[in-house]
C-alpha cells in the first residue's frame, strides 16, 4: 500500500473507531425546548396570612389538580374542603414545619440549575418517547419526607428530603424516626435524577408481582432509560451510589450473581427477596455488611446494558417490550 492510500485508510478508520467507542445514548437532539412549569407551592403557603393562604390555595388547586390536593390531605390528615385553608395555615405555622421550611428556603437559589438539568433530561426522553413523556408541571410541596410522587401530568417534590443532614433541624430528628442511611441520601445533587427516575417508573412501567428475576430486569430497564435521560452522567450517579459503593458493586458482581443462583432466589416470588435486593436501605440484606443497598437494581442495570450493547438497533420503546427471560439469557459477566 502506498503512502497516499495509507492516509486514506487511516482517515476512513477514524470515524469507525470513534463510532465504536461513542456513547449510544448521547443522541443528537433538536433545538426546541421542553415546556415544563415549575411551581413552588410551599413558597405560596408558608409565612403567609390566613387570607393569603386561602387565596393562594384556590389558585394552586386550579393549577395543580388532584395530586396537589392529595399531598395536602396527607399533611393535614383529612380530606381537603373549602374550610381546609385554616388547617393548612396552621400546618405551615407549626414550629416544626416552620423550621423545615426555613431550611428549605436555603435551597431555592439552587433550584434553577436543577430545573435546567431536568429540562435537559426530558429533551433526551422526548427524543426516544415523544412529547407525551414530558410532564406538564413540577411543583414543590411539603411531603413530610416522602420525597417524590407523580400523577399522569404532574410531579410533586418534597424538598425537605434534600435539606443538608448536618442542618440543626435534621439533626434534631431522632435516629429512630430518620435513619442514618436516610440522612446520607439527603443530597440535592440527586434532585434531577430522583425526579426523572420516579416519572419514568410511573409513565413507562407497570407494577409487577412476579419472580425476583423479572423485577431485577425491570429495575435494569428503568435505570437504562434513566441513563438515556442523563447520557453523560457517571454510572455511579445513575445508580445513586457513592464511588466506593459503585466500586464494590462492580468488583463483586459475579459473587452476588452466584449467591442468587446458589440460593435459588431468581425465580422466587416472595416479597422479602424483592425487598432485600431492590429496595433502599442501609445495605443489601443477605450480603456482607459493606455491600451497598439495591444490588438487584445494579445487576439489572448491568444485564440490560449488556443486552442493549448486543442489540444496538433496538430502540428504547422496543426494549420495554422485551421479555425478562430473553434479556436474562444474554447475561455475561466481564
Amino acid at each position: 500500500m502506498n503512502k497516499e492510500n495509507s492516509i486514506y485508510a487511516i482517515l476512513f478508520l477514524i470515524p469507525f473507531f470513534y463510532s465504536c467507542n461513542s456513547n449510544p445514548l448521547d443522541v443528537k437532539l433538536d433545538e426546541s425546548e421542553v415546556s415544563i412549569e415549575y411551581i413552588n407551592a410551599d413558597q405560596a403557603l408558608n409565612n403567609k396570612s390566613l387570607e393569603e393562604v386561602k387565596s393562594n390555595l384556590k389558585s394552586l388547586e386550579e393549577q395543580l389538580g388532584d395530586l396537589f390536593i392529595y399531598e395536602l390531605s396527607q399533611n393535614i390528615q383529612q380530606n381537603v374542603n373549602d374550610s381546609s385553608y385554616r388547617i393548612i395555615h396552621e400546618f405551615y405555622n407549626s414550629e416544626y414545619i416552620s423550621d423545615l421550611e426555613a431550611e428549605k428556603e436555603k435551597l431555592y437559589s439552587e433550584l434553577p440549575n436543577h430545573e435546567q438539568e431536568i429540562n435537559s433530561a426530558f429533551k433526551y426522553l422526548r427524543h426516544h418517547f415523544g412529547d407525551t413523556i414530558v410532564p406538564k408541571q413540577i411543583f414543590y410541596v411539603n411531603k413530610m419526607f416522602s420525597q417524590i410522587s407523580c400523577s399522569n401530568e404532574n410531579i410533586a417534590v418534597g424538598l425537605e428530603s434534600y435539606i443538608s443532614p448536618n442542618s440543626e433541624v435534621i439533626e434534631s430528628i431522632p435516629s429512630s424516626q430518620l435513619y442514618k442511611w436516610q440522612r446520607d441520601r439527603m443530597n440535592i445533587d440527586y434532585l434531577e435524577r430522583d425526579v426523572v427516575l420516579n416519572w419514568i417508573q410511573v409513565q413507562l412501567f407497570n407494577s409487577l408481582d412476579g419472580k425476583l428475576a423479572e423485577h431485577i430486569i425491570q429495575a435494569g430497564k428503568i435505570l437504562y432509560v434513566l441513563n438515556a435521560a442523563f447520557p453523560n452522567a457517571d454510572e455511579a450517579y445513575i445508580l445513586r451510589y457513592a464511588e466506593d459503593q459503585f466500586q464494590w458493586a462492580e468488583k463483586n458482581e459475579f459473587q452476588v450473581w452466584r449467591y442468587l443462583v446458589e440460593q435459588q432466589m431468581l425465580f422466587k416470588s416472595d416479597v422479602n427477596s424483592r425487598t432485600n435486593f431492590l429496595n433502599e436501605g442501609p445495605k443489601t440484606v443477605g450480603l456482607s455488611d459493606d455491600a451497598p443497598d439495591r444490588m438487584g437494581q445494579f445487576l439489572g442495570y448491568r444485564i440490560v446494558k449488556g443486552y442493549m450493547h448486543k442489540n444496538k438497533a433496538l430502540s428504547l420503546p422496543e426494549l420495554l417490550d422485551v421479555k425478562y427471560n430473553i434479556i436474562l439469557q444474554t447475561y455475561e459477566i466481564d
